[in-house]
């Protein structure tokens, strides 16, 4: 699973990563902060669902950050969104892709809808 990657980085990961905070931008539902925390924005989150998804999403970022991912390379911040949206739940549930939970490695083309293709291309482009 993705903890498990961030652990093989050397870097264990603990609650303290993550913070849970209300966001002045209704629209943001989390992120990644300058200090490399997981912000979850309590007054965006409606569902454990929600709280679920987000944090799936943010946790590819972290993993990408500890990868060394130079944020301000419009193509690498595309290609995190992009993992981000690919292996977090946003799409998974969306549309049932054939993914295995927690499963990180490149699944076979032809198992992945073409609905969750374009699931995946709508989230990175609206990312970024």
């Amino acid at each position: 699973n993705i903890i498990s990657k961030i652990e093989a980085q050397n870097y264990k990961f603990h609650s303290s990563c993550i913070s849970c905070e209300y966001c002045p931008n209704s629209g943001l539902k989390g992120g990644l902060t300058s200090d490399s925390e997981i912000l979850l924005c309590e007054n965006s989150l409606k569902s454990a669902s929600d709280v679920e998804t987000v944090l799936s999403h943010e946790l590819v970022h972290f993993l990408d950050h500890l990868n060394n991912t130079d944020w301000t390379d419009i193509k690498a911040l595309a290609r995190s969104e992009i993992r981000a949206a690919k292996y977090s739940l946003e799409c998974h549930d969306q549309y049932g892709a054939q993914l295995y939970e927690g499963n990180l490695e490149q699944p076979h083309l032809c198992s992945i809808s073409s609905r969750f293709k374009q699931c995946v291309r709508d989230r990175a482009t609206d990312s970024v």
